[in-house]
């Protein structure tokens, strides 16, 4: 796992410091910037197949972070979700990641200034 999550990283920067130092790179990433990265995947893919564990790296790295983008997404959609959310602002309920987040001494006004702060700068 850790020799795939190796791998990825020293892909990608290659990857970076081709785009910066050729030109016909750079037009291509400028160009076709989804296709430069399914490339880049590609590649990772076909190296790290040659040294083995890809389905460990998939698996035991990507997977979770899948399952965790797919989580989030369907938990702000329906109008009960939404309801628990507004329940769990006002202190009426707290969620399990809410319990976690408090006993980390992450409260959620820390939370949401860091939120505010990036979102000004997403403006800018």
């Amino acid at each position: 796992m850790i020799l795939g999550g190796v791998v990825v990283t020293l892909v990608f920067m290659g990857a970076v410091w081709a785009g910066e130092n050729k030109a016909v790179i750079k037009n291509f990433k400028k160009k076709n910037p989804t296709v430069f990265v399914v490339a880049v995947m590609g590649a990772s893919y076909f190296l790290v197949s040659l040294f083995g564990g890809v389905m460990v790296f998939i698996f035991g790295i990507t997977f979770p972070i899948l399952l965790i983008f797919i989580h989030a997404s369907l938990r702000l959609r329906n109008l009960k979700n939404k309801m628990e959310n507004n329940m769990e602002g006002v202190g009426l309920k707290k969620s399990p990641m809410g319990v976690i987040l408090e006993a980390l001494g992450q409260q959620e006004e820390s939370i949401n200034k860091i939120a505010d702060f990036i979102a000004s700068k997403v403006k800018e």
